[in-house]
């Protein structure tokens, strides 16, 4: 059967070039519209084939055409893709050199190490340091203290908010008193104008039967500390610290907590003595630091 020449109506040529080819004709009305499109035809002397229109030859068609037309078809027909999520081409990878690395640094692990390497690993134990001197106050009563410390004990204040010490102050309630210190003294605490009643001079030595002639009994001292309970112990010189305190580095002017309240450094008495010019700053230190409510 010989194939006959269709004549695409110009209404259908947008979805024919959109790739249609087939139409569900329900009522017949494509039908006949072709069929008066044939007869028109037929009237009408046979035109040049026009390859492009048909739609049954697409062979007969111009090859860059017709391939034109062919790759339009297929690019609207496949969905279009978002760059960023088109499949990535597998690509060759190189063999790494990490397995061959693993064997190697294992090695290395295995090997013994360095003196210098295993200086690095290992942590730097810090010297132990030697146990500082504690020294406990003694827990006899001042009945059972020697009869030198009976005599200072039976002149202090209980409780006392402030306490006063230096190295020399045993020979000084002993009758071994040096003016000089006694007026430096009575200076400086007047111009602190503390409340009457709130001051102790509690020794750290006690006198022998000379001047100068003085033994430590830290213990005795600190068991006085604790029954006079005291806001501020006033030391004066770090030979008088340093009998109770042997491992402080406190220095003039300074403070710090033991036994619950506060020990205060500051220059001897007899410095003092030696260099009226500094009892000023001395006074004035006191007063910023000393806080009693009358």
């Amino acid at each position: 059967m010989a194939a006959s020449t269709v004549v695409l109506s110009e209404q259908i040529r947008p979805w024919h070039n959109a790739g249609l080819r087939f139409l569900f004709d329900e009522d017949g009305s494509i039908a006949q519209a072709m069929t008066d499109a044939q007869v028109a035809a037929s009237a009408q002397p046979a035109p040049v084939a026009q390859p492009v229109s048909s739609p049954v030859a697409p062979a007969q068609q111009a090859p860059q055409q017709y391939q034109q037309t062919t790759q339009q078809q297929s690019a609207q027909s496949q969905p279009r893709q978002n760059p960023q999520q088109q499949p990535k081409q597998p690509t060759v990878q190189q063999p790494q050199q990490k397995p061959q690395e693993v064997p190697s640094a294992q090695a290395s692990q295995q090997r013994p190490q360095r003196p210098a390497q295993q200086a690095q690993r290992t942590p730097a134990v810090p010297p132990r340091a030697m146990p500082s001197l504690v020294i406990h106050p003694t827990n006899k009563p001042p009945e059972e203290w020697p009869q030198q410390w009976q005599n200072y004990w039976s002149k202090v204040q209980i409780p006392s908010p402030v306490v006063w010490t230096y190295w020399a102050l045993g020979d000084d309630l002993s009758g071994h008193a040096d003016p000089k210190r006694r007026e430096v003294l009575k200076k400086l605490i007047s111009s602190l104008n503390l409340p009457r009643g709130t001051s102790s001079f509690w020794p750290v030595a006690a006198s022998g039967e000379a001047a100068d002639e003085l033994t430590p009994a830290p213990e005795i001292f600190l068991a006085g500390l604790r029954r006079l309970r005291p806001r501020y112990s006033v030391v004066f010189g770090s030979k008088a610290l340093k009998s109770f305190m042997p491992d402080s580095t406190l220095r003039p002017y300074l403070f710090t907590q033991f036994l619950g309240h506060r020990v205060i450094a500051l220059p001897d008495v007899d410095y003092l003595v030696r260099s009226p010019n500094m009892l000023a700053p001395v006074i004035a230190y006191l007063r910023t630091t000393i806080r009693l409510t009358k």
